[in-house]
């Protein structure tokens, strides 16, 4: 059987079964205390009325039983049997079954005896002594149905009200748990009318109580980073939408040119030529972007010789124009070699086309990462903030047909192996630092 499939059944359902273990404990605990009451009670009149009836009882020199005429005052019930020795002096009207009861009880002393069935009885014997001796008994009976019948309706009672309480108690937890979540429903709301509309609203804007103000701001600030992700992530694809638009615009241009015009070989060759430099910067582009999906999807970070992957790069950029200079050896970055490859590619390639005489990469590591500084002494950065901008270029007028795509890219890939790219003002020549983990 399956229980309820929304939280406010399973917190009602909860607060049913704690309910209804406290009530069975209460009533049975009221009514075990209440007939112990009631069986002291019964044994306190028993003992009552055997002691009232001994009173009326003495004793002759010569051993004879007597009764004490009592006034009047009815202190020898009905329901008392005096015996001398065995014999019945006194007896009180019942069955047979009942004589034989009280008989068992003659010569005996403060002793009680219960029958429940045909009918419940309880008998109580009390000896009179006379000197050293007891010379009579006095047996006294009282009817437990009365005392059954209390017993029998105080249970039926409380039963039947702790249902009527574990009812009230069902339906009002339902009610205050419906109340406490409807904030809860209405948010859910909102967000199912935002998530459609894409309306930029949020959920503190409205009144709730502390502990959902708490939730409603928790989920603001994750809704504010989600935003801020998204625009990043349309900017970028928009820019590298204009990026590889460009070449791709290149490589049309150029064919339907050598398609449709003659063309000399030299004019072959440049136009092929042409086409191979704008495919290679799609590859790399495209190389990039399934490098970084790859890096933010898989657990697995790989490990590489950042001395060696800075010596492919280098001789992939097959520039000699800047010498460069290497610090550090041995040290192991905690990332494939392909990942920090398009890492410090743009890097370098930026560094080597503005430096004057100069590149250099400092390797180095803490107890903490990785550390790689590309540093040159070029004309440096005018604004080290904006140059991981999508699109941003820091000099419009250098030759390049870049669309400022390489350094949010390179951070990118940096960030999606757990590491970062940041841009250092020096205040002459450029300095970038990678920060990776260890491998």
């Amino acid at each position: 059987m399956r229980g309820p499939t929304t939280l406010r059944g399973r917190l009602a359902l909860s607060a049913l079964v704690v309910a209804t273990a406290w009530v069975v404990l209460l009533t049975g605990a009221f009514n075990l205390l209440l007939v112990r009451r009631l069986n002291a009670q019964a044994e306190e009149v028993l003992r009552s009325r055997a002691a009232a009836a001994a009173s009326t009882v003495s004793a002759r020199s010569d051993g004879t039983v007597v009764l004490v005429d009592a006034g009047g005052d009815g202190a020898v019930d009905s329901g008392i049997w005096i015996f001398a020795g065995g014999t019945a002096i006194e007896r009180a009207p019942g069955s047979a079954s009942l004589q034989q009861l009280a008989q068992r009880l003659a010569g005996t002393h403060d002793q009680v005896l219960r029958r429940d069935e045909p009918q419940a009885v309880e008998l109580y014997s009390l000896g009179v002594r006379y000197g050293n001796r007891q010379v009579a008994t006095v047996v006294a009976v009282i009817s437990l149905e009365a005392y059954q019948r209390s017993t029998r309706n105080t249970l039926v009672a409380s039963v039947l009200l702790g249902l009527l309480l574990l009812g009230f108690v069902y339906v009002l937890t339902r009610r205050v748990i419906q109340r406490a979540l409807e904030p809860v429903a209405e948010m859910t709301r909102q967000a199912g009318a935002w998530s459609n509309g894409g309306a930029a609203h949020r959920f503190s804007e409205d009144d709730r109580p502390g502990e959902l103000s708490a939730l409603a701001e928790t989920l603001d600030d994750l809704l504010d980073r989600l935003s801020a992700v998204l625009r990043r992530e349309q900017d970028l694809s928009a820019e590298i939408s204009h990026e590889l638009r460009t070449p791709l615009a290149g490589i049309v241009a150029e064919t339907e040119l050598f398609v449709t015009r003659e063309r000399s070989p030299e004019d072959a060759v440049r136009a092929m030529g042409s086409v191979a430099t704008s495919a290679r910067r799609m590859e790399r582009i495209l190389e990039t972007l399934l490098t970084a999906a790859r890096a933010e999807s898989s657990p697995h970070r790989g490990s590489a010789d950042v001395r060696s992957v800075v010596d492919e790069v280098v001789d992939s950029l097959g520039t000699t124009r800047v010498p460069l200079s290497v610090e550090g050896t041995g040290i192991v970055a905690g990332v494939e070699a392909a990942v920090l490859e398009r890492v410090l590619g743009p890097l370098l390639d930026n560094a080597m086309r503005y430096a004057h005489a100069q590149v250099q990469v400092q390797v180095s590591q803490t107890p903490q990462a990785v550390h790689v500084a590309v540093v040159d002494d070029g004309r440096g950065v005018s604004e080290p903030g904006r140059v991981f901008e999508p699109g941003y270029r820091d000099a419009v007028d250098d030759g390049h047909h870049g669309a400022g795509l390489g350094l949010p890219l390179a951070r990118r890939l940096a960030r999606a192996a757990g590491g970062e790219v940041q841009c250092r003002a020096t205040g002459a020549g450029g300095h970038f630092v990678v920060t990776l983990p260890h491998g």
